[in-house]
């Protein structure tokens, strides 16, 4: 059988005997023969949605319990990680296909999220603009991550031709909880303009000095700009790709 029968046989048998539940006593809860239990707890058998129901609500679950590999809390810490560490390769491959590199480096996974969430690429070894859309535009990513800081990053050698770039260009800001993204905002370069005269001003009022990184605050980003995720009435556990104004 397949690894999600495994999945689902192992889920099953965890549930079952964290509540001291014989098969039979599970297959009576679930109105299904006990014989067929047996099988599924063997991974010997095809198991039908209907079926996967009855036995969740016999587990008081849901079917997604049944469906999701578990961590197993009795590993040590570098047995969690081998265990883990194959999903991450997967993000990595995927993260691949966006031209990010290195998930772990500058943001690449939370970066990886929001060029699925826009329908972005990035654009590799690029100072400046980050993401190109199907069109050929150019936008501006940003990401913050609110357990940490209330305001977003620009540049660490921040002078007037990367200012230049910044007032061609749309701007998608992330806000983030620790890895989970929780809103994304769309702003046109006009609606950054007073910052962007600031840096300029101080730029030449210090004799050409570069900038380190000026920041932008999550606050006015929020009261400036618009909000193009979440999307009311779509899953609040899923990522989904939206639509704005490009």
């Amino acid at each position: 059988m397949t690894e999600v029968h495994q999945i689902i046989a192992k889920n099953i048998i965890r549930l079952r005997k964290a509540q001291n539940l014989t098969q039979d006593e599970l297959a009576h809860r679930a109105g299904i023969d006990r014989t067929y239990i047996g099988y599924i707890e063997n991974a010997k058998y095809n198991i039908t949605i209907g079926k996967l129901i009855q036995i969740a609500d016999a587990l008081n679950t849901v079917i997604d319990d049944l469906l999701t590999e578990q961590i197993n809390t009795e590993l040590t810490d570098i047995e969690q990680i081998n265990q883990l560490f194959p999903g991450i390769r997967a993000y990595q491959q995927l993260a691949y296909k966006y031209n990010i590199n290195d998930i772990f480096q500058d943001n690449g996974g939370k970066l990886l999220q929001l060029l699925l969430i826009t329908g972005l690429l990035n654009i590799p070894g690029r100072e400046g603009n980050d993401a190109i859309d199907a069109n050929g535009q150019e936008f501006e990513l940003k990401t913050v991550n609110v357990l940490l800081t209330r305001s977003f990053s620009t540049n660490h050698h921040l002078n007037p031709g990367l200012i230049a770039k910044y007032r061609l260009v749309d701007w998608v800001f992330g806000v983030y909880k620790g890895i989970e993204v929780e809103r994304v905002y769309h702003l046109q370069p006009e609606q950054l303009e007073s910052y962007f005269s600031k840096w300029e001003q101080k730029w030449h009022g210090d004799g050409g000095k570069d900038i380190n990184n000026p920041k932008i605050p999550l606050g006015y980003v929020m009261q400036h700009g618009t909000l193009i995720y979440p999307v009311e009435g779509q899953s609040e556990n899923e990522l989904y790709t939206v639509s704005f104004g490009q």
